[in-house]
């Protein structure tokens, strides 16, 4: 399904940023620049607690303490706010639990950490930035297309064309 340019909005009001995202900035991955471009433009960021948390340590583990740091800059520089998890999160990750966990959907294939950015993108009823093919079959909606971005087979945004 192809989107009208005149239909897409060049900027969205709020989302939840997931830690593929952070890890795709981190590595230097192609579609890196589309995703900052693409949050600079977003009017509020949201990341939460657990999935702060998460992003923390893959950077580590990726990189040491210095991509821990990059990581934790980079949310600075970007304005992410941190939501705590609450009892109505876990609500949200419950049923996200049971209809998307890998055991038991193979498609969207949700693990623990993904669940927690499920949880906040339901209970707060925001788009996601994410990167893979997960979150692509949830009902979560994806901040890059709502953005007019395809994407590949892989789930990676590609670069907006010019019309």
């Amino acid at each position: 399904m192809t989107v009208a340019p005149a239909l897409v909005p060049v900027t969205l009001a709020e989302a939840i940023v997931d830690s593929s995202v952070l890890m795709c900035i981190l590595m230097g991955e192609p579609a890196a620049p589309l995703f900052i471009a693409a949050m600079e433009k977003t009017g509020r960021l949201y990341m939460g607690a657990a999935t702060r948390a998460e992003a923390w340590l893959a950077a580590f583990n990726a990189k040491g303490a210095a991509g821990a740091q990059q990581v934790e800059a980079l949310l600075v520089a970007l304005q992410v706010e941190t939501v705590d998890f609450t009892q109505e999160s876990l609500l949200h990750f419950v049923a996200g639990a049971e209809r998307h966990h890998h055991k038991v959907d193979p498609k969207a294939r949700l693990n623990l950490g993904d669940l927690y950015t499920y949880a906040l993108a339901r209970q707060m009823a925001l788009p996601l930035f994410f990167q893979g093919t997960d979150f692509a079959n949830t009902t979560v909606a994806n901040a890059m297309v709502l953005l007019g971005h395809a994407l590949s087979d892989k789930g990676v945004p590609q670069p907006l064309i010019a019309h």
